[in-house]
């Protein structure tokens, strides 16, 4: 492969993670919004809603598809630790299987993650409960 053709591949890709931590922003900064904003946002962005729209899909996908939950065939994990779990993720995301999902992921690495958690913020002093 040619340097031009080298530079163009990398110029798409630095546009491409331009967009994605655009689109970070944008949905970190803003609460309920709705497909119109959506389309204003790929407006001042100058690029179509599609483009757009497949930028949301593939983070969205990225977070959906991958995790440790994941990579161990969706291993058991005990109930109390992922009603605790679920609480605690909410820093994260009301929505349920958002923090369930980012639950799960922590359950997969350490079956007592959230015990652990605990008596960690507990020590420190940081226990919000």
């Amino acid at each position: 492969m040619d340097l031009m053709s080298l530079a163009r591949i990398n110029l798409r890709e630095e546009k491409e993670t331009d967009i994605e931590q655009a689109v970070a922003d944008f949905f970190s900064e803003k609460k309920g919004i709705v497909d119109t904003d959506v389309h204003a946002f790929a407006d001042s962005l100058g690029i179509e809603h599609s483009e757009l729209e497949g930028v949301v899909y593939k983070l969205l996908n990225d977070f959906l598809a991958y995790g440790r939950w994941n990579d161990k065939s969706q291993p058991e994990y005990d109930a109390d630790e992922f009603k605790m779990g679920l609480e605690v993720e909410k820093e994260h995301s009301i929505n349920p299987i958002i923090s369930g999902r980012i639950a799960k992921d922590h359950l997969a690495e350490c079956k007592d993650y959230y015990t652990r958690l605990a008596k960690m913020e507990s020590e420190c002093g940081t226990d919000e409960s």
